[in-house]
């Protein structure tokens, strides 16, 4: 398969480096620009640059774009036009999207005839199956995950890369957790200590799970390799590797050419979302908090949008009634014309009532391919 890249995310770089490696696919044009060049340039990969963009998506050999731009709406627009283009799309979601950009992203891989598929940190997990998105553990023999994470540096954006890499290997799991704990500890000149995240079921649900554990630290572990650790009620301990660096170039591949696998790592990079979401709020709260999921159907689009539109018919019918009653008594209009006024007063509620009509054809992105 022939690539593209296109962005400024220097995380673009161990899957581009993978490609110039491959013996089956190709890296053959890039639009780079930032730290990704910087990136380029200091591990000396040879590339064939672009003049913009669209040129490097829309060239004839390219049959894959990787969009790997910090920017969201930028981010977007080159994912729309690749998909207008009937490219593959391959996605580094920025650092600083949140759920609605998932969302966005599911709505365009409804539009579109190939794959859109975001690049979770948990596909470098080998034993995660392609055909699914997470380990499917057993919540009946589970007792508790971990993984623990280190930052060699102090910068924000590290950090908040480190707390979305953390939380994506928990989720992993197949686990749905609804509650999220996030503890920090700094030092008396404000330099983070440690980062502590729980995730857990409410007591109330009808299926507790397993908690998961995120511990964040400052440190050069580099001889040390990511892994899941998953607790079981024998006191067993299983290992999950997370191999560094990581090979997910061919994964890639399978999922992006299926439309279903592509839903279905959507859903997945909307709930790791949603959970980064929690963890900063709980942060702001010092407390536990919920996880507030959202699917983001059509049809839950489609329910909202009825709601607002029905509001704004019942502020219409009653400022049109007394608007209506003022006209008829102090302007002498001749009977036609008080006939057209009651047929467009009444006509927006009528239009509304048949719209309602629509809902069997609103559809739900979850069981679309």
């Amino acid at each position: 398969m022939n690539f593209a890249i296109v962005g400024n995310n220097a995380t673009a770089v161990d899957v581009l480096l993978e490609i110039v490696r491959s013996a089956e696919h190709q890296l053959v044009r890039c639009s780079v620009s930032g730290e990704l060049a910087s990136a380029i340039g200091r591990d000396s990969v040879p590339v064939l640059l672009a003049a913009s963009p669209e040129e490097a998506l829309l060239a004839g050999d390219v049959d894959a774009v990787i969009v790997a731009m910090d920017d969201l709406d930028e981010s977007l627009r080159i994912v729309r036009a690749a998909a207008q283009a009937d490219r593959h799309a391959i996605v580094i979601p920025p650092a600083l999207c949140s759920p609605a950009y998932s969302f966005e992203l599911h709505l365009i891989l409804d539009e579109s005839h190939c794959g859109i598929m975001p690049l979770l940190p948990r596909m470098a997990i080998p034993e995660i199956p392609l055909s699914e998105v997470d380990l499917e553990l057993d919540d009946q023999t589970t007792r508790q995950l971990s993984t623990e994470l280190f930052l060699t540096t102090d910068r924000p954006e590290d950090l908040n890369a480190a707390v979305y890499q953390g939380l994506d290997y928990l989720s992993a799991s197949g686990f749905r957790f609804t509650q999220v704990t996030a503890l920090e500890s700094t030092a008396p000149d404000g330099s983070l200590l440690s980062r502590l995240i729980t995730l857990s079921a409410a007591t109330t649900a009808e299926a507790p799970v397993p908690p998961g554990m995120l511990n964040i630290k400052p440190g050069s572990h580099i001889d040390q390799p990511t892994s899941v650790q998953v607790l079981q009620n024998d006191q067993m301990q299983r290992m999950i590797p997370v191999p560094a660096p990581a090979s997910v170039l061919d994964r890639l591949v399978v999922v992006c050419q299926s439309r279903e696998l592509c839903g279905k790592w959507m859903e997945a990079l909307s709930v790791t979302l949603e959970l980064r979401e929690a963890v900063l709020k709980s942060l702001r709260r010092r407390r536990t908090v919920d996880v507030h999921f959202d699917s983001g159907s059509e049809k839950g689009v489609f329910k909202s949008q009825m709601t607002a539109m029905g509001c704004g018919v019942l502020i219409f019918m009653m400022l049109g009634m007394v608007a209506y009653l003022i006209v008829a008594q102090l302007v002498p209009l001749p009977e036609i014309v008080l006939h057209i006024l009651r047929i467009l007063w009444i006509a927006p509620l009528v239009l509304f009532l048949l719209a309602q009509a629509l809902l069997p054809l609103a559809r739900d992105r979850a069981s679309r391919e």
